[in-house]
């Protein structure tokens, strides 16, 4: 018996270690560039730029603060047509790239990784201290290892385009239906942040059941997951298996009092450019400076104009 336990042990202990060795690390954070509001205040602070990546775009740009002294923890929902200043970086090819103004969601692919962090932080004055990048196109064959993911849905889901419909309470999803529900289209604004929870909720749901006795003591379902996910995951260097779990907690009371789940605040839902055609977002300067500052104060007391609304009365799942 003893032996049969240590070797189980052994065989957890190098799943781990080629998991850990598996995922890819991008040095791609900047924790003391003059973006940064406040530095020395920052400095023990833990703020999360989770990154969503679909077909090689960037699909999710998300900053979450944990909160240290037991005020809420804010998710700050950043929507991809936000226009935002971007400064001179180097791109992932090592060459430069100039500054220009655009949607934040063009910045993945015309600078990289490193220069999405520095554009948040420039944004925001907050000093990013992990990264974490999902590949959404590996949470089919994640699911699947799972054998599904159950979801507590407060309202119905249904999307035409791909034939998605589930019922609102208790659901669980496949692996073919993981991707259609990852990529329902939203408005901007405050849509774009239910859009944003619904991942939050799925990611939760997906990783409490990665953790789940059935699958720990399924060596076979367990390496299956372990092997994808690691596969669809790039961390900066630093970021350690510790410091997700603990962004795993965080998902897991979004709808909680411990939670501020935001978007950040508009003032020109229909802002076109000089010479451009096109329309994105204005961010309102003042509010979101406010919302940062909040933020390193680890204040509960959020400006009124960028209070989420309540939420509504949710379902009973089973």
């Amino acid at each position: 018996m003893v032996v049969l336990i240590l070797l189980g042990a052994a065989y957890y202990v190098g799943l781990l270690a080629y998991v850990d060795n598996t995922v890819e690390r991008s040095d791609v954070l900047r924790l003391a560039g003059p973006e940064i509001i406040e530095v020395d205040r920052q400095r023990d602070a833990e703020n999360f730029l989770l990154v969503g990546i679909d077909d090689g775009e960037r699909d999710t740009v998300v900053v979450a603060h944990l909160s240290q002294d037991g005020s809420p923890s804010v998710v700050l929902v950043l929507p991809g047509q936000a226009y935002v200043d971007v400064p001179a970086c180097q791109g992932s090819d090592g060459q430069p790239t100039e500054p220009y103004g655009g949607p934040i969601s063009s910045v993945y692919g015309t600078g990289g990784a490193g220069c999405l962090v520095r554009t948040v932080q420039l944004l925001t004055g907050l000093r990013i201290n992990h990264y974490v990048q999902l590949d959404i196109a590996g949470f089919p064959a994640m699911v699947e290892a799972l054998g599904g993911v159950p979801m507590c849905l407060r309202s119905a889901v249904r999307d035409d385009a791909s034939g998605l419909n589930l019922p609102a309470g208790g659901a669980v999803i496949d692996g073919d239906q993981s991707l259609q529900f990852l990529r329902l289209p939203s408005r901007a604004g405050p849509a774009e942040a239910e859009r944003i929870e619904r991942q939050q909720q799925f990611l939760a749901s997906l990783l409490d059941r990665s953790l789940a006795p059935a699958t720990l003591a399924n060596p076979v379902r367990l390496t299956r997951f372990l092997t994808v996910a690691a596969e669809s995951l790039t961390l900066d260097p630093d970021t350690s298996f510790g410091d997700l779990r603990r962004l795993i907690e965080l998902f897991r009371d979004l709808n909680s009092d411990s939670v501020v789940l935001v978007t950040a605040p508009i003032s020109d839902p229909d802002f076109r450019p000089a010479g451009s055609s096109s329309s994105y977002l204005l961010l309102d300067e003042q509010l979101g400076r406010q919302l940062s500052q909040s933020i390193i104060d680890n204040s509960a007391v959020l400006p009124a104009e960028v209070r989420p609304p309540p939420s509504p009365a949710g379902v009973t799942c089973g």
